[in-house]
């Protein structure tokens, strides 16, 4: 060993590594400088750190061969000539399979755009590969916060977003898309999650940084500690503490800290505004903007918008407050107060970076109707920040809107590229799917859905109803079976596996399962529900008093207190109950009732249509088509679209009823063309109707083949329907086919086992039976 080294020493090999190393050095400092200054890819330090490391060799042996003096150290040896070129073609391939794919020019391109008014700009932006995804996690708070102040916490994160979203380096993923998973992996008041959980979600997003950190109130003032780490080894790349009294002046702080944690270089001409200029300067105002914040992402969207309005009186220029009041008034359909909070937040629109005023220019444009002009912000949003979430939602909703449905599929599929863990634009992309036809990639969306949130139920609901639209009960059953045997006291999946198993004749398993859900109700909603169903299966099975009887039941209990119901969707479905049981008085009763109680309801397209079934049962055909003609006109003045798919529905059946019965499939059958250009996944029990009435006027016309194929269609969605089985007996009767005619009465008269003697059609099945079997 001591031969080797005095060897080394005397052929110079310490010396000229040594000396390669400094000037390696130096040349990385160099690059690292040019790479900051002149924003040049990050990728080049790591090629050239890379390939002087793997120049080693080389550096060796020239060292080696010609570092001691002598005559030869001037030649060229054998080993030289073979292994220099070696190390230098290996040097090459190597920086080409690590670094082939990675754009080593300019982190920056120039864009020339065209605004919505026509002006020509050019922008200079970080292309995406090299913007930094951060996931800025709400704050746990320490003791000296009370839980009155439980909205600091998140109102950190939420600035410190808003700060940053001028840096085009970093891309910060919203505290609002975070907190959602937090709540579903259960922590609802997003408190105690271990950093493990906050990694797992970042990585779900695509984060490659996390934020995370505490806040407590000491001696008066705000203390924050705050911790950067890296999302897929979690190691930490900053830690800073900060102390003040003025919550967004530490935000501005925090924000400095997470660009120097992540390395983000220094840049001329960047605009960068102090969040009490992005926000407000108000600290009330902040604290009821951050409180409608946390309530509208709660699903309590009316309780949000108070807190928005009270935000904006506090503070007249809170530019992003009257962005979401504005929003959430559209979803709550107020357009006029929509449309003077958004004109407020155009007026104020100065207080917002460039990437804020783009959403705040699609919103407004998309509410005066300017499609063009939502379209160009869009283009120019989208090119600048071409991975923002916020442009792309918009754009989905813009396309859904303009009816290009492929358009939406393509922008929720690239939003779920870069943000696997959103469950509510994964769902939707398999609804989406659905609607174009692409039922195996909609079924795939569906499955992923389940997988990625085991214990959310709308998931495994969404994808059980999926497979009954498909026709694959038994699957859907195995699912919901699945979901309930895991949740037991979950009322979503239980609910759907009762109604399932009634539509497919497991009529004790439907039976048992709304009791079960009756009498494991824990609210008013729940006992609501499960009251319903089981009027339902009582209807489906010819016992009309019993299901008269669970109707009252509920007016006695909740009746039209019952939160979150829709009082006249159930009325208009027990009117219709008292109208098959022959008590035309107790529903006139009940349209009366429903007039006088809420005078809101009289024009409501379920009241107006009930007065048509009414009109039809007590004063006949000529006083049912009037009433039509009035709940036409009603509805074209309202400017509805949809309703005159049922009305037209309704049509034939007074056309049916008048032994009009070409007329009436026509009519049938116009209903299901206007349905056809709805979303599958809507009206599905009208359509089952119009399916029936239509095979049902069809039989009766003498046109059998068309009959069968709309009553196959019934069937095919509930295969127990009973008067579609005693419909395509009478069919197949008619036809000569007396087995199969017998078979489907037997059918219909399991599901009216116990019906009400006085129930015509279960005495029409029996008949029949007695008469086919002699």
């Amino acid at each position: 060993m001591r031969e080797l080294v005095r060897t080394l020493i005397e052929r110079r090999v310490p010396h000229t590594l040594a000396i390669y190393a400094g000037a390696s050095w130096a040349l990385i400092e160099f690059v690292a400088f040019a790479v900051d200054e002149f924003l040049l890819s990050p990728h080049l330090t790591r090629v050239v750190l890379a390939g002087l490391l793997m120049l080693l060799p080389t550096v060796f042996m020239l060292a080696w061969f010609h570092g001691k003096p002598g005559k030869d150290r001037d030649e060229m040896t054998r080993t030289e000539k073979i292994g220099i070129p070696a190390n230098l073609l290996v040097c090459a391939i190597a920086l080409w399979v690590l670094f082939g794919d990675a754009d080593l020019g300019s982190a920056t391109t120039t864009i020339t755009m065209e605004t919505e008014s026509g002006e020509t700009v050019a922008h200079e932006y970080i292309k995406p590969e090299f913007r930094k995804r951060t996931a800025l996690f709400p704050l746990e708070y320490g003791d000296g916060l009370g839980e009155e102040e439980a909205w600091i916490a998140y109102a950190v994160p939420l600035a410190i977003e808003y700060d940053l979203m001028t840096e085009d380096f970093l891309l910060p993923i919203s505290p609002r898309t975070l907190s959602w998973r937090l709540m579903q992996r259960g922590y609802p008041d997003l408190r105690g999650a271990p950093l493990s959980l906050k990694r797992e979600i970042a990585r779900e997003r695509s984060a490659e940084f996390v934020a995370v950190g505490e806040i407590d109130r000491v001696d008066n003032r705000y203390r924050v500690a705050l911790t950067v780490h890296e999302a897929n080894s979690g190691s930490v790349v900053g830690r800073t503490v900060h102390e003040g009294s003025d919550l967004l002046a530490l935000v501005d702080e925090m924000s400095e800290a997470v660009k120097a944690a992540l390395e983000i270089p220094a840049r001329e001409g960047i605009e960068d505004l102090p969040v009490h200029q992005l926000l407000t300067e108000d600290t009330a105002a902040l604290e009821e903007f951050v409180k409608g914040i946390v309530l509208v992402d709660g699903m309590d969207g009316e309780a949000g918008i108070e807190h928005f309005k009270t935000a904006t009186a506090l503070d007249p220029t809170f530019t992003t407050a009257y962005l979401e009041l504005s929003r959430w008034l559209i979803f709550w359909d107020r357009p006029e107060e929509a449309m003077a909070a958004i004109r407020a937040a155009m007026e104020n629109l100065h207080r917002l970076p460039e990437r804020a005023r783009f959403q705040v220019r699609t919103e407004y444009y998309l509410l005066t109707g300017e499609t063009d002009r939502v379209a160009a912000v869009l283009e120019m949003w989208l090119e600048l920040y071409p991975e923002d979430l916020n442009a792309l939602d918009s754009k989905w909703r813009m396309q859904h809107q303009q009816g290009d449905t492929e358009g939406a599929v393509a922008t929720l599929t690239e939003m779920h590229r870069l943000n696997p863990g959103d469950g509510f634009r994964l769902r939707l992309l398999a609804q989406f799917r659905e609607e174009l036809g692409l039922y195996e990639e909609a079924a795939a969306a569906l499955v992923e859905y389940v997988d990625r949130f085991p214990e959310d139920d709308f998931g495994v609901m969404q994808l059980a109803d999926f497979q009954r639209r498909r026709g694959e009960h038994d699957a859907a059953r195995d699912n919901l079976a699945r979901a309930v045997l895991l949740r037991p006291l979950s009322e979503g999946p239980a609910w759907d596996l009762a109604v399932l198993d009634l539509e497919t004749g497991r009529f004790d398993d439907a039976r048992s399962g709304f009791e079960r859900l009756r009498e494991q109700a824990r609210t008013q909603l729940e006992r609501t529900e499960a009251l319903l169903g089981l009027k339902r299966y009582y209807h489906f099975r010819g016992e009309l008093e019993a299901a008269i009887g669970t109707a009252q039941t509920w007016l006695d209990e909740d009746g039209r207190s019952a939160p979150a119901t829709p009082i006249e969707g159930i009325l208009f479905e027990d009117i219709l109950l008292y109208l098959d049981a022959g008590r035309v008085g107790d529903a006139a009763r009940l349209l009366e009732q429903l007039d006088a109680s809420d005078p809101r309801a009289r024009d409501n397209n379920l009241v107006t249509r009930a007065r048509i079934h009414l009109a039809l049962e007590s004063r006949g055909v000529e006083a049912a088509f009037e009433a039509h003609e009035r709940a036409v006109e009603a509805a074209e003045a309202g400017g509805y679209v949809e309703p005159p798919m049922l009305l037209t529905a309704d049509l034939g059946m007074i056309q049916e009823r008048a032994g009009d019965y070409a007329a009436a499939a026509d009519s049938y059958r116009a209903a299901l063309d206007l349905l056809a250009d709805s979303s599958p996944l809507a009206w599905r029990a009208q359509r089952v109707n119009i399916h029936l009435g239509a095979g049902r006027a069809l039989r009766k016309a003498g046109r059998f083949d068309q009959s069968e194929a709309e009553l196959r269609q019934v069937l095919f969605h509930i295969p127990a329907h009973p008067h579609a089985h005693l419909e395509l007996a009478l069919l197949l009767d008619a036809k000569g086919d007396t087995p199969g005619a017998i078979e489907h009465l037997r059918t219909a008269l399991a599901a009216w086992e116990n019906a009400d003697e006085s129930y015509e059609p279960a005495q029409e099945a029996r008949s029949k039976l007695a008469e086919l079997t002699g």
